[in-house]
């Protein structure tokens, strides 16, 4: 199943709070730990929510962390010094935020050039429809969902600019180009 827009984005905001985590590692907070195991419950709800098979391999790294907290050292992980409850935790969060990151990465990746793609078209679309006047036309006495119907069915419609319309419609699906003209346009004005 493709990501759409906003399930991408979503992610993105879940990646984008990575480095607050690891920060709180490198300052050596207490609540790093279950600060990820917390990150980790969000990250597999939204991978759940959007049926994604990757929320397995985020619930695995979970339970290595919970087992971790337990005073469990993971197979392959080697602490230095004495190997406290804590140090086992630490260094188990650190590598699961790793791996989970990378799971994102790696769904998220898969969009990511559709969309930039998506975004760079919608753009050129909504600048010659403005220079052609579509805009204008789809804006007088719309509501704005109203404007919004006009200008995709106007671009679907018009000789010029229905086969860069049909483009991004097959790149991105109807809803997520409803998305992408509206925040296109929102930049044109």
């Amino acid at each position: 199943m493709a990501l759409t827009l906003l399930q991408y984005e979503h992610l993105g905001e879940l990646l984008r709070e990575v480095p607050s985590l690891v920060d709180a590692l490198e300052e050596r907070r207490p609540g790093f730990a279950s600060d990820v195991v917390e990150w980790l419950r969000r990250v597999e709800g939204s991978l759940e929510d959007n049926r994604l098979p990757a929320v397995s391999q985020i619930a695995a790294g979970r339970a290595q962390l919970i087992e971790a907290r337990r005073g469990t050292l993971p197979s392959g992980m080697v602490i230095a010094g004495r190997p406290t409850t804590r140090k086992i935790q630490e260094a188990t969060a650190a590598r699961v935020l790793e791996r989970s990151s990378d799971v994102l990465h790696a769904i998220i990746g898969e969009r990511e050039a559709t969309f930039q793609e998506a975004e760079k078209v919608t753009a050129q679309l909504v600048v010659v429809a403005g220079a052609k006047g579509i805009v204008a036309a789809c804006e007088d006495g719309n509501t704005h969902a109203g404007m919004l119907r006009c200008v995709q069915q106007t671009l679907a419609a018009d000789g010029d600019l229905a086969g860069g319309y049909a483009h991004l419609l097959a790149l991105v699906g109807s809803t997520d180009v409803i998305i992408l003209l509206d925040r296109a346009l929102a930049k044109l004005g």
